[in-house]
């Protein structure tokens, strides 16, 4: 849900948010400013993360305009020294294409030195983004995710390769309801590779929140256990998963195939996949054998404690 009003009124900025540790369930590197509060809806806050520092406020409008105009004038010159080798025609061409090229220069420095900052909080209950622009100032943009109202939320990460060589993992954390709403998203990329990307980043952010939510749905996962005798794990409009003790059970558009775990050969979680292939399974068939993406699965991180707590497989 996102907004731009007060949500509830609370204390500006409660001396206990200083005790509570970041995203990373760490102490802070510097002082920030918590320039909103947490609401009471998300409950007993479990970490928070500002990305402004005490006593910042932004680049002034006229230190943000000589920037530009420096990125601009460098284009130029570069442009204009280049040209002063070449034939009449061509120099004065390549002038005009550094004109151009000044200005995107400048509008990408005016963007790049823009006043933005992020407040964030993860609750028992729910989560919450505060957005500033502009200015210290400005009435912050309001994303509140509530775990009563969510239903499921899709994590995908990819790590990106160019001939070979990590660039960066692209992350997108999806929050819906039961009729498919998207309630919150937080995407992005980072550059950790196989560790946690540096402080700050949403990342943190979006894995605290799902770790928050994951506590938050099993309660509903266990009562959904005792009352059917499985949970439910979707995969998409038309493939489901339901996890039981000693069972799985595909509903992937045909009748539902149970599986035990006596008669499971292997099961693997590799490239952000899960494989699961049943022990008559034949090499030329697809019968038997059960493929899915680990970020179409709505709840991974309970599916997977699933695994481990009804079925006894584990991952680290």
């Amino acid at each position: 849900m996102t907004t731009t009003a007060p949500i509830a009124a609370a204390p500006a900025q409660p001396v206990e948010i200083e005790k509570i540790p970041d995203h990373r369930d760490r102490a802070r590197e510097y002082a920030a400013d918590f320039f909103a509060p947490p609401p009471p809806q998300i409950g007993t806050v479990i970490s928070a993360e500002s990305s402004l520092k005490q006593g910042k406020g932004g680049l002034p409008f006229i230190v943000r305009l000589i920037i530009a105009l420096l990125a601009a004038g460098a284009v130029v010159a570069a442009c204009m020294w280049a040209a002063s080798g070449m034939r009449r025609q061509d120099g004065e061409s390549l002038v005009i294409i550094g004109y151009i090229m000044a200005a995107i220069a400048a509008a990408i420095a005016m963007f790049v030195t823009r006043f933005k900052a992020r407040c964030t909080y993860v609750g028992e209950r729910g989560a919450i983004r505060y957005t500033l622009t502009r200015s210290r100032n400005a009435t912050p943009k309001i994303e509140l995710l509530l775990f009563d109202d969510a239903a499921e939320v899709h994590a995908a990460q990819t790590r990106q390769f160019l001939n070979g060589v990590y660039t960066h993992t692209a992350y997108d954390y999806d929050w819906t309801d039961a009729a498919g709403k998207r309630l919150l998203r937080v995407k992005g990329q980072h550059r950790g590779n196989n560790a946690p990307p540096k402080p700050g980043d949403a990342w943190h952010f979006a894995n605290a929140a799902e770790n928050a939510w994951s506590e938050h749905f099993l309660a509903r996962a266990q009562q959904q256990l005792k009352d059917e005798g499985s949970i439910a794990f979707r995969i998409d409009k038309r493939r489901v998963v339901r996890v039981g003790p000693g069972f799985l059970e595909f509903h992937f558009g045909e009748a539902p195939q149970r599986v035990t775990a006596e008669e499971i050969a292997s099961v693997g979680l590799g490239g952000g996949h899960f494989s699961f292939k049943h022990k008559d399974a034949k090499w030329y068939s697809r019968s038997g054998k059960y493929t899915f993406s680990y970020g179409a699965m709505g709840n991974g991180k309970v599916f997977l404690f699933a695994l481990e707590k009804l079925m006894g497989y584990r991952w680290e």
